[in-house]
């Protein structure tokens, strides 16, 4: 009977069979994302509804940053940029999402090295908490200011000031050129004077290869974070060279530092493998864990320092105003020949090397774009705003906050493009509370940056130093427009991979 009625009506039966899967198929590929899912009310373009693949392919063309900026203007302070994921863009959730601690995601496990995790890398709170509080105290700025790390950066400076002086009027990357100097800091904190050498002592040499080779290993960025399974098929072999090199050095200082100074408390290497960490950090891990230090810590400070000068250099007037500032310092011997560093304790307060640090830190964040989380169990609540309504975010979801976006506020940061140094000096406390709130430069919550106060520090002994001897100009018929923007990535640099600027020494 059964068979009779399927021979009879075959052809009717195999229709409507494939009428349900078609609408089954639209409903759950288009119906639903777009009108039922929880997220719905979120606004946003509808292809992102539809597919997590176009914000991937946006990251691929080295864009999301700006276009997830393009839409908070347009759509307001929270907008769906993924099927399960949202962008926001509001200071009140900076607490909410990063300082009572959403998880990470899975995107910040691609960040291991030598086939283990790091500090950075670690999504478990736990371990993240314990392996973090093993080199606190290093990091910490009482220990930034301590005599024995400020006579380690101001070494450095001492020879940057030097290296500067025998190139005057010279051509010089300075985005290699202030990476090389973030990474004889580094190091020097790493491993000791012992073990590591200066590369600003051969710049043009040993120096620069290094910092290539950390730029060519890091160029890979997107396969590593948001597609690691194609890493091999589509990753050319030259970058898998340039990190071996990179990894080489890593491990042949870590390896000495063992070998010439191992009980140094003062060094990175000697904190993880002490009594501190060794409960935490065998050999391979604490390898990662400085590899991952060194990697940011010379290519965020290099970044900074890159647009800092070049906003000096753009405008002669920042330079004479901040020369002014630090008019006396050093006892008025301010000459290019002496080579003798200023004190941190001397600069770090002084009002417009701040307010023009803070807007460097603003304009130009070293990690502008996502900092990922995932919604946590029981999901939680948009409180709603002018554009969206109160909406429920349910658990797993993809939460995303951008510092390109917090930094541009139109409705805290008056002409937010605008480089403006003076807006931090306003006497109007309300106002530098609302900005500062804003500032996302380092992070927030306890995964914010740990070398925070080490970055500083650099930055501002490194600008006053070299701006209280020498005039820096830009290079006649390079075009910063079109080569020194910041590259739209998760780490930026100027798009080139170069910012040529040059020094003259100042007639005292």
């Amino acid at each position: 009977m059964l068979s009779q009625f399927v021979a009879q009506y075959y052809e009717e039966l195999i229709t409507a069979i494939q009428a349900a899967m078609i609408s089954y198929a639209i409903y759950s590929l288009v119906l639903y994302p777009l009108y039922f899912h929880p997220l719905a009310a979120i606004p946003g373009p509808k292809i992102c509804a539809l597919t997590k693949y176009w914000i991937l392919f946006v990251s691929w063309s080295e864009n999301r940053n700006r276009y997830v900026h393009h839409l908070h203007k347009k759509y307001g302070p929270i907008v769906r940029i993924g099927p399960e994921e949202i962008d926001i863009s509001d200071p009140d959730y900076l607490k909410d999402i990063y300082i009572n601690n959403f998880d990470k995601t899975s995107f910040y496990t691609q960040f291991a090295n030598f086939g283990s995790f790091n500090t950075f890398s670690t999504v478990e709170k736990k371990t993240h908490r314990d392996s973090r509080k093993v080199s606190a105290k290093l990091y910490s700025k009482s220990n930034v200011v301590s005599k024995p790390f400020q006579a380690k950066i101001r070494a450095v400076m001492s020879t940057l000031l030097k290296m500067l002086d025998q190139n005057q009027d010279r051509r010089l990357n300075t985005f290699h050129l202030w990476s090389v100097m973030a990474m004889d800091t580094i190091t020097s904190f790493s491993f000791g004077n012992k073990v590591c050498k200066s590369l600003l002592d051969d710049f043009f040499g040993e120096g620069e290869a290094v910092i290539k080779a950390f730029m060519i290993q890091s160029s890979s960025w997107f396969w590593t974070t948001q597609i690691p399974q194609l890493y091999d098929l589509v990753v050319p072999s030259y970058v898998g060279k340039a990190s071996k090199i990179a990894c080489d050095w890593i491990n042949s200082q870590f390896s000495e530092c063992l070998e010439k100074d191992p009980g140094n408390t003062n060094t990175l290497v000697g904190v993880l493998m002490g009594t501190n960490g060794e409960k935490l950090f065998d050999a391979r891990r604490a390898r990662s864990e400085i590899f991952d230090h060194v990697a940011a810590g010379h290519n965020t400070t290099g970044t900074t320092l890159s647009y800092a000068f070049y906003e000096l250099a753009r405008d002669p007037k920042k330079q004479e105003r901040l020369r002014a500032e630090l008019a006396g310092l050093n006892g008025g011997n301010l000459a290019s020949t002496n080579h003798q560093s200023l004190l941190y304790s001397d600069v770090e307060e002084l009002p417009y090397l701040s307010a023009f640090t803070q807007e460097v830190f603003r304009i130009y964040a070293a990690i502008p774009g996502q900092e990922p989380r995932r919604a946590p169990k029981g999901g939680f609540r948009w409180r709603g705003s002018k554009e969206t309504s109160s909406t429920f975010i349910p658990e797993g979801t993809v939460v995303v906050m951008q510092p390109w976006s917090l930094h541009r506020d139109p409705t805290v940061f008056e002409h937010p493009e605008v480089f403006n140094p003076d807006r931090w000096l306003v006497d109007d406390e309300q106002k530098l509370r609302a900005m500062n709130r804003q500032m996302m430069q380092f992070g927030s919550g306890s995964r914010m940056c740990l070398g925070l106060h080490i970055a500083t520090c650099e930055i501002k002994l490194c600008l006053s130093n070299v701006i209280s001897r020498h005039d820096v100009s830009l290079v006649d018929g390079y075009d910063y427009e079109a080569n020194a923007q910041m590259k739209d990535i998760y780490t930026t640099i100027p798009r080139s991979g170069d910012m040529p600027l040059k020094f003259r020494a100042l007639v005292v």
